[in-house]
């Protein structure tokens, strides 16, 4: 898993979402406390830690969307 948000944290760096290492720990964290097969809690879990800005917001979701694809 450590290696599957690293990667998505990468991703959101190229395109431009600034993820400090703080942010990367506590999403990290997060995701511990939420059932892994519900994909909205995980989605909603990882922007409330790594998205810190309102305009940053849509670059996230298309990046999760593409990252974690089914």
């Amino acid at each position: 898993m450590l290696d599957l948000l690293g990667g998505f944290i990468l991703e959101l760096r190229n395109a431009g979402i600034p993820v400090s290492l703080t942010e990367n720990l506590d999403a990290m964290e997060a995701v511990t406390h939420i059932p892994l097969a519900d994909r909205e809690a995980f989605k909603y879990a990882l922007g409330a830690t790594l998205v810190k800005n309102h305009s940053h917001w849509r670059a996230f979701e298309v990046v999760f969307e593409v990252y974690f694809s089914l």
